[in-house]
């Protein structure tokens, strides 16, 4: 490869780079525009727990799921994620225990258990409110992971609003693999390419 060839190669991959990073900075802007209505419930979307101690994205999340239910927003909480191959237990169990801790009666917590990806905590997350006769819901996740997850719900027929936790600079590395996810979600038909 000549010298002119490899300027270039390395021009096209730092510009494929900015254009990644900018739409993974466009995507936590946008989930940080949604705002919750008053609902049935929140579906607060897992993420990486440590044994019973909920990773720094899962712990936002957590926090904001709190804050719905405190302020009166949701009469319940659907905690939804599986056990991850390097978890020690399910992320609805550890989101379960951090919100009983925080004072929240077990009898108000939902749980779906089996959840592997983002389709899958909303698709069961629906079956769990069909269950108990709930309509309406707030999504809460990472704020770059919440447009997709508002896709998704909208492909499922949902009646959804969504809430953001606040990702820090620590989670970018998140965000920039969140654009490969919505792509993915795209080609398959689980969710819209473009951010609402």
């Amino acid at each position: 490869m000549g010298l002119r060839a490899a300027a270039g190669a390395v021009a096209v991959l730092a510009l494929g780079a900015l254009v990644i990073f900018g739409l993974a900075h466009r995507a936590r802007q946008v989930g940080r525009a949604y705002r919750p209505r008053p609902s049935d419930a929140a579906i607060i979307l897992g993420a990486y727990t440590d044994g019973y101690r909920p990773g720094t994205a899962l712990t936002a999340r957590l926090k904001v799921g709190l804050h719905l239910y405190r302020r009166g927003y949701v009469r319940f909480l659907i905690v939804s994620g599986g056990r991850g191959p390097d978890e020690s237990v399910s992320e609805s169990r550890s989101m379960k225990r951090f919100l009983i801790l925080n004072g929240v009666p077990p009898d108000v917590i939902l749980e779906d258990r089996h959840s592997a990806d983002t389709w899958e905590n909303l698709a069961n997350s629906r079956r769990v409110m069909e269950a108990r006769g709930l309509r309406t819901a707030v999504i809460v996740t990472s704020d770059y992971h919440l447009p997709r997850a508002m896709a998704v719900a909208h492909r499922l027929g949902m009646e959804a609003c969504g809430c953001a936790a606040r990702s820090g600079p620590s989670e970018f590395r998140y965000a920039v693999r969140e654009v490969a996810a919505r792509v993915k979600y795209a080609v398959s038909g689980q969710a819209g390419l473009r951010l609402q």
